[in-house]
């Protein structure tokens, strides 16, 4: 099972450096994707953040928005059962194995516990530290360069 960090979905709403690579891998793997409550949450944050800071307009959130519930009735994504219990249980040892060390955030180490719960074996991350946290966690990760 592949896992997106909510920085990878972003790039394939909204044009940025890599979003034609992690668009068209993912073609390639043509696998349904894990969607958490979690991911929805900060997916919508960040396209309202982009909508608030003027990189996108209203418009265009509302086509993103739009765009990316679609594509989850479509099926490109499913909502596994997510044991939340378990998913702390792995953010609690997460971020004391490692914070102390790293510098983890919260939310990264959730998306990492998240796909240890749900028995993934690919991590996809923009973010360096957090795929750092997801490699000592025992998690394939997927990277994209220039």
């Amino acid at each position: 099972m592949i896992y997106l960090d909510t920085s990878a979905i972003i790039k394939l709403y909204v044009k940025e450096a890599f979003s034609l690579d992690i668009s068209k891998w993912l073609r390639n793997n043509n696998e349904a994707l894990p969607l958490t409550s979690f991911h929805y949450l900060e997916f919508m944050n960040a396209v309202k953040l982009k909508e608030f800071r003027k990189e996108i307009s209203s418009d265009e959130a509302e086509i993103i928005i739009s765009k990316f519930d679609t594509h989850e009735a479509k099926g490109i994504y499913y909502r596994p059962p997510l044991d939340w219990a378990s998913m702390f249980k792995f953010a609690h040892d997460l971020s004391k194995k490692h914070t102390a060390n790293m510098g983890s955030r919260s939310l990264d180490i959730m998306h990492v516990a998240s796909a240890l719960s749900l028995k993934a074996d690919t991590f996809l991350t923009f973010d360096d530290k957090q795929s750092r946290l997801a490699s000592l966690a025992g998690l394939r990760i997927k990277k994209f360069t220039e």
